[in-house]
This record gives structure tokens, sequence and C-alpha cells, in this order.
């Protein structure tokens, strides 16, 4: 009881470590993860939407202030076409209907103004010069402007009023308005910039230009013109003048549609405001001057105040300083009340206004905003749900662990017990059947490795047994080296003896040995020296390891083979050819060299009859026959002579060492084999076979 116990304390504790706390592990761990790619995706997307709003807002920027420059760009071509028209009837005579003289009116002070609409255009003449012929000239050959004056209103909706103003203070105006009480009777007309800012000195080049923002003496509040001077020669005559409201500027404004609750304002070529839309007050501390109550004529010019200078703003200096480097940019920067604002601006060219776009960073970074306070509360969802799933499955985990650590217990003890068996030497243990299917194929396994086992120890055995074989044939190796090592020094002795017997002869005779015996002894001495490197380099191919021979396996030409060896002075004796097959099967040049050296070497030292060289093919294979025309040999001689150190019998006992044997071995290692036969006639006949392959061209 005990013993289950414990079971069941280490089964709880080892499911609690390997399953559940890791897999806590693991749930906690993809919290962690989807909250840090939750915070890693809002930065992202914040650092995305911060780009696509940099890449947008200077190019919208730049499209909206182009757009502008070329409706301004429109009305100043306007312009200048109406100072040319003006020029023109200035200086043609014209005489008005007398409609149009009757509606004209002196007023006490000496100023002339219209007093009547008959569809035409107001005109005011101040009263700061004397009316006189010319002044009459003038109003006349300017009255037949006014259906000009009406075209160019006409021609653009950006158009407030058209009018034209002489050197000498009139002014010719449409739309018709009451001049009566809005002008005053004595006002200096080229005082104001709607005029000075053309003449010469301000406008050498005499192209149209415009004004800044200024208060209109006509009544239209505040706004901007485009105006052009008309030149007679050297002398200014006149300025004419296109109006376009603030108001109407700010209106264009407001009707873009742009993303982030952005908006866009102009900046004057001094730093004023001119156009501020409502959603900018706030930012800028202002209220855009739109339209104004006249309580009195306007008597010299009125400009914005001071305050509508973006540079004498502490939050528009470095906005202004950022403006005076290029003609175009974007910077983040805090405006009103510290917020952080994104501002691109764009010049617009012809008056060479500035636009910018503002835009809120908040605003712009809100949606990626609000969609990482919905990740982060998902996750917090997923917390608290994680939490409570791993409450519930704890508790009933731990009821079913317990259940399952019983059933368990059981059948670990009949595998013990097998396992017991096994240990002993009893690989045939019989295990039960088990109801879990688990332990079921466990003690299944079990009696597999019984019987895997049993077969380990039957290989062990065999193993065991080719070791000592493999031992056995070692030490025979061994034996067979040693009786090598001795043969090999036995052979060596009889050169060496030889040449040492006529070594001690020419030692002892030497003064007394005439030319012809010293000759002869030389030449044995040569002779026995000539044999031992012979026997030598036989014995040291017979021991190298052919296999390392990287000779190119290609066709040989027996022909050629045995001209050479003859050559070489192998055999002084003729040999007959009979070669139906004169070219081999791919082989190593240097092996199938040795075998035919070796054989006819052999044949010419143990023969003494006629060498007889036979090639031929038979079936699959290629056959070399070499025979050296003497006598047949003895049945018992000819099965020994593959023999290392055999020597053979009868008059021809010479010693044929290892000459055969390592025929043999070159043979069998070009994959070939080797056959010995012997007839009266022939001798010693050695036929060597050889394979042929599907690439050999006999």
């Amino acid at each position: 009881m005990s013993q289950k116990v414990r079971l069941d304390r280490w089964f709880w504790q080892s499911f609690l470590r390997t399953a559940l706390i890791p897999l806590l592990v693991i749930e906690l761990g993809f919290l962690l993860i989807y909250w840090v790619s939750a915070q890693m995706i809002y930065q992202d997307n914040s650092r995305t939407v911060g780009d696509i709003s940099k890449a947008f807002m200077p190019r919208e920027v730049q499209a909206e202030a182009r757009a502008l420059s070329e409706r301004l760009n429109a009305v100043s071509g306007i312009t200048g076409l109406f100072a040319r028209q003006t020029g023109r009837a200035l200086q043609t005579p014209y005489t008005p209907a007398a409609d149009e003289k009757s509606r004209y009116q002196r007023t006490p002070d000496g100023a002339l103004i219209t007093t009547r609409d008959n569809g035409g255009a107001a005109a005011y003449y101040s009263g700061i010069v004397p009316l006189g012929p010319q002044q009459q000239e003038t109003i006349d050959r300017s009255a037949q402007l006014d259906p000009v004056l009406k075209d160019v209103k006409a021609a653009n909706p950006l158009i407030a009023q058209v009018y034209l103003n002489t050197k000498d203070s009139y002014n010719r105006i449409y739309p018709y308005f009451e001049v009566k009480g809005q002008y005053p009777a004595k006002m200096d007309i080229p005082s104001f910039n709607f005029y000075y800012e053309a003449d010469g000195k301000h406008n050498p080049a005499r192209k149209p230009v415009w004004t800044d923002a200024y208060l209109d003496p006509a009544g239209q509040g505040w706004m901007v013109s485009s105006i052009a001077p008309v030149w007679q020669g050297d002398t200014l005559q006149a300025v004419v003048g296109i109006d376009i409201t603030l108001k109407t500027v700010v209106d264009e404004l407001l009707a873009l549609d742009l993303p982030w609750g952005a908006y866009v304002m102009l900046i004057g070529r001094d730093g004023t405001i001119l156009a501020l839309p409502p959603q900018g007050e706030h930012d800028w501390g202002l209220q855009e001057l739109g339209a104004h109550s006249y309580t009195e004529a306007i008597r010299q010019n009125v400009f914005k105040p001071e305050k509508y200078r973006i540079d004498l703003h502490p939050e528009g200096k470095k906005l202004a300083a950022l403006m005076g480097k290029g003609s175009s940019g974007i910077a983040t920067l805090p405006l009103r009340h510290g917020r952080q604002e994104v501002v691109a601006w764009s010049r617009v060219a012809g008056p060479n206004w500035t636009m910018l776009m503002v835009a809120e960073e908040p605003v712009i970074l809100a949606a990626a905003q609000k969609l990482h306070e919905r990740m982060t509360t998902i996750g917090w969802f997923m917390l608290a749900a994680l939490l409570v799933f791993y409450a519930v499955f704890f508790a009933l985990l731990a009821r079913r662990a317990r259940q399952m650590s019983q059933r368990v217990v059981a059948p670990l003890a009949s595998f013990q017990q097998a396992v017991e068996q096994i240990g002993a030497g009893q690989y045939r243990t019989t295990i039960a059947e088990q109801p879990i299917m688990e332990l079921n194929a466990l003690g299944q396994h079990i009696g597999q490795m019984a019987l895997q086992l049993e077969k380990a120890a039957s290989v062990e055995e065999q193993a065991r047994q080719q070791m000592e074989k493999a031992l056995a044939t070692e030490r025979q190796i061994n034996q067979q080296q040693q009786h090598f090592i001795e043969v090999l020094s036995h052979e060596v002795r009889t050169p060496l003896a030889q040449i040492d017997s006529v070594a001690q002869a020419l030692q002892r005779r030497g003064s007394t040995t005439d030319a012809d015996t010293l000759k002869v002894r030389l030449g044995l001495i040569r002779e026995a020296g000539e044999r031992l490197e012979a026997m030598l380099d036989r014995s040291l191919l017979a021991l190298l390891p052919v296999q390392d021979n990287h000779a190119p396996l290609l066709p040989v030409s027996l022909p050629a083979l045995l001209d050479s060896l003859v050559a070489d002075g192998l055999t002084d004796q003729h040999i007959q050819r009979q070669l139906d097959a004169p070219d081999s099967p791919a082989a190593r040049e240097p092996l199938l060299r040795l075998v035919v050296q070796e054989l006819l070497q052999n044949a010419s030292s143990h023969g003494g009859g006629q060498l007889r060289v036979a090639s031929s093919l038979q079936g699959k294979e290629w056959l070399l026959r070499i025979s050296d025309g003497g006598p047949a040999l003895p049945a018992d001689e000819l099965a020994q002579l593959l023999q290392p150190f055999y020597r053979r019998s009868g008059d021809r006992a010479v010693g044929s060492g290892l000459g055969l044997t390592m025929v043999a071995r070159f043979v069998n290692e070009m994959g070939g084999r080797l056959q010995l036969e012997s007839a009266e006639g022939e001798g010693l006949i050695v036929s060597v076979y050889l394979p042929l392959t599907e690439h050999d061209h006999v």
C-alpha cells in the first residue's frame, strides 16, 4: 500500500512538472508574445502611418499649392490683359451716352461720384485733384471699359471686384456700389499698396504682381489683389487690379477634403497669415479677419496686425525659420498648448506665398492607438480566461491522475517481473494483455526486446567465432610472410655468393688475370647483379598492393607491347605470334605489361623451345596464351607451379620464385583468371582470360 501511495505521489508530481507547468508556461509565453507583438505592431503601425502622413502631406500640399498657383496665375494673366485693354482705352477718345454722363455728381468736398447703377461700374474722382478737361476725358475714356470689367469679373469665380486707379486718384470699379460715404472725399489713391506696389520702384519688371492682405477701402473687407501697371512711355498712367477676398480663399481651403482633420493655411511674403480656417484658429490663438464693419471710410493702408505674423509667435519662430530654408518641407513641432503638430509647406508660385498643411500628430496616430488599446484589452481577457480554464482543468486532471496512477501500478509490477526473467537469460517470457493500450504496447515491446536480445546474443556468438577465425587467418598470413622473408633471404644469398666468389678470385689473381678472363668474370658479376635486381623487383611487386595503382583503364596493343619487351632485351628468342585479337580489353597497362613480361621471361628461362604467343576472343573473354615450346610437365608438378618459391625439377631446375604467383595475383586484380596446362612440344602453356565490357572493341 505504501508503494502505491509513493507511485501516486510521484505520478502526480511528474504530471505537474512535465505537463501542466510547462503547458502553463507555454500559454503565458504565448500571451507574452501576444503583448510584445501587439506593442511591436503598434510601433510599426505608428511608424507606418507616420511615414504615410509624412509622404502624403508634402505631396498633397505641393499639389494644392500648384493648383492655387495655377488659379492665381490665371487671375494674373487676366490682370495683364485688363491692363493692356485699359492702356488702349485711355488713349482712345470716347464719348459716353447721355445716360452714362447723367449719373455723375460733384460733392461739396470737390469729389466726383456716380449716383446710380446703370449696369456698369462705379466711378470716383478724389477731391485732391481739381477737375478739368483732362480729368473729364479720363472719365469718358474709362467708361468704354465697363464691358471689359464685366467680362473680367465673370471670367473667374475667385474674383470679387475689378478696378482701375489713375495717378491722379481716379477709381473706376465693378461691380457697382454706392461710393458716396464709402470713399473719403479726398483719398490719395497712389498712397495705397494696391497702387504703389505696381509702380516702377516696387515693380521694375512692369508685370502683374500680388499684394499682401489689406482692408479694402471699397467695403469688401480683407482681401488680396492682383495688380498691373498701365504705362504710357515712361509715365505710369494707372494701375488696374483684381480683388480676391480672404473669405473666398478661406472657403476654397475649407473645401479641401483632407485626412486626419488637417487644415490648410496661407502665409504671405512677410510671414503674415493671409488665410486661416476655423480649425487653425485654436492652434494659433487667432481669429481670421474676413468681414469688416466699416464705421468710417478707409483713409490709408490698413494691413493685418502684427499678431498675424507667425514669426512673432513663440510656437511659430521655429516654423518660420524652417520655411526660410526651403520652398517646401515637413516638420513635427509643438504649436499652441504644446501639442505636437505635423506641418508641411510649399511655396505658391506667382504671389510667392506659402501654403501650410497642419495636422495633429495624435490624430494621425489615433487609429493605431485605438487598435493597440483593443489588442491590449483582448490580451487581459485572454489572461483571465486562461486562469479560469486552468483552475478547472487542474482540478479535473488531479482526479484523473489519481485514477490513472492506480491503473498503472499492477501492469508495472508484471513488467518488472518479466524484465527480471529476461535479465536472468529467460528470453521466452510471456506477458499478459493489459487493458491500457499504451501499457499493452509496452508489454509487447518488452517481449520483442527479449527476442531481439536473444538474437543479439546469437549474433554476438557468431561474431566471436568469426573473430577467432580472422585471428587464425592473420596468424597464417604472418607465417607466410615470415616464410617469404626466409625464402627471399635464401634467394638473395645465391647471387651474392656468386658475386663474392668472383670478387675473391679477382682479389687473389687480380695482377695475373688476363683481360679476357677479367671480362668473363665481370660479366658473371653483372649477370648475378641483374638477376638479383630482377628478383627484388618481382618480390617487391608481389608485396605491394596493386589496387593502389591508379593507371587509367585503356585497351593495350599486344603487338606494340611485345615489340617493346623484345626491344628492352627481355629475350633473344624468336616469338611466334598468332594474334587474332591484337587489342586487349580495357586494363591497367602497367599490370598487363608485368603479366606478359613475367610469362615471357618464365617461358624463355624454362622452355628452351619455340616461344608462342596467341590471342583470341573466347565468348565474353579475351584469351592470351603463352607457351615455351618445351617438353610436357608432370601433372603433380604442374599443380604446384602457382605455389610461391617452388623449384622445378630436372635439367631446368631453376627457381621459379614468385613469378607465376605474381602473375596470378595481377590477373586476379584485373578481374580475370589464370589457367596452367602442359603438352609435349609446347611445354608449359599459360592462359590468361580477361573479361570484355560493352565498351571494349577488339
